[in-house]
């Protein structure tokens, strides 16, 4: 069984150990070391039974002394960059899919990448590094997904669509088919996607007072 670590001890950290605990339950596969976080005030703290070591540097010590693979809990694709930039030395990043998640073996997923339940990856799609895709979130085929891009819960791209890196799909948007959506743009909830979107624009959501997830 492997070791594993999660980085991030937020809402997405408690959700990972449910998705692991998931996977285990099918076929053991993995043994939780334990959480990292840079929130001192939580070092020490237990997580549903799993212990936070300490902060995100400590990830390089670990390796040293075991086997070590890890993931990246955190919902900001930019900062899932700057952690894994800032430990670039660390190369077990560990891609978790749970047991519902229906991915295609005809499409590729790199290192990192966290797929939640019930999640679908059609045939022919390419998916970057560290990519978060979240409850019931579905991808089209022939799809082009950039490193650090979060999609949301039961967000929708539809057939050849391009997202650039570090781009956020929040809940319930929608994708039209064969459009572009550029670096670091952000889509709110509920948002339709009819046209292409350039580098860092902002797509408002499609419920009033409500642009973002969180």
């Amino acid at each position: 069984m492997k070791e594993l670590v999660i980085l991030g001890v937020g809402d997405l950290g408690k959700e990972l150990i449910w998705l692991v605990e998931d996977i285990n339950r099918v076929r053991p596969q993995y043994v939780i070391l334990g959480l990292l976080d840079d929130d001192a005030e939580k070092h020490g703290s237990q997580i549903h039974g799993y212990r936070v070591l300490g902060t995100t540097d400590l990830l390089m010590g670990l390796g040293d002394t075991h086997d070590v693979h890890a993931v990246i809990a955190i919902e900001d694709g930019s900062i899932r960059r700057r952690i894994a930039e800032k430990l670039a030395g660390f190369e077990k990043w560990e891609t978790l899919i749970h047991p519902s998640a229906v991915v295609s073996d005809m499409s590729t997923m790199g290192k990192g990448c966290i797929v939640f339940a019930n999640v679908t990856v059609s045939v022919d799609t390419s998916i970057g590094n560290h990519v978060l895709c979240y409850l019931s979130s579905t991808i089209g085929n022939d799809c082009e997904i950039g490193d650090y891009v979060s999609i949301l819960s039961k967000a929708s791209i539809s057939e050849h669509v391009r997202v650039g890196r570090e781009s956020y799909l929040s809940a319930s948007s929608i994708v039209f088919p064969h459009k572009e959506i550029g670096e670091a743009v952000k889509v709110g909830v509920g948002a339709v996607v009819s046209k292409d979107a350039k580098d860092g624009t902002v797509i408002s959501g499609g419920i009033p007072g409500l642009s973002f997830f969180r």
